[in-house]
């Protein structure tokens, strides 16, 4: 979700005043358009940034980053309404799959992503599935 969020870019933003981001003036009423694709791997925001790391998001170093440094469903009073039914979702996808099978990426894959409004990869990824004993 940090590294491939679901909607890598966050469009039809309006600046209500005049303001500044990293020392760049915004005049009131600019577009603006913001990439957690760009924000979660950011290195003043981020240690390691392209490193998978589940443990970043422990409560103990969650406490030192900033509120909107990780955005993968929005955030704000436009953050993705279906944001915890999807968490659920996962949740017990991946609990249920996972308790039965271990799944292996299949080999000699060209992964390549697709981004329209949301973030997948273009062809899919084969995986195989190993049951558990």
């Amino acid at each position: 979700m940090r590294l491939y969020p679901p909607a890598p870019a966050l469009t039809g933003r309006v600046a209500r005043e005049v303001d500044e981001i990293c020392g760049r003036p915004i005049r009131k009423g600019t577009e603006i358009v913001i990439l957690p694709w760009v924000l979660h791997r950011h290195r003043m925001l981020w240690n390691d940034p392209d490193l998978f790391d589940p443990e970043r998001f422990s409560p103990e170093r969650s406490a030192a980053r900033p509120r909107f440094a990780y955005l993968p469903f929005g955030g704000g009073p436009r953050i993705c309404i279906g944001a915890q039914l999807a968490l659920t979702e996962v949740s017990l996808l991946i609990a249920t799959i996972a308790q039965r099978y271990q799944l292996k990426l299949l080999p000699r894959q060209d992964i390549v992503l697709l981004h329209r409004i949301t973030l997948r990869p273009r062809e899919g990824m084969r995986m195989q599935l190993e049951g558990r004993h």
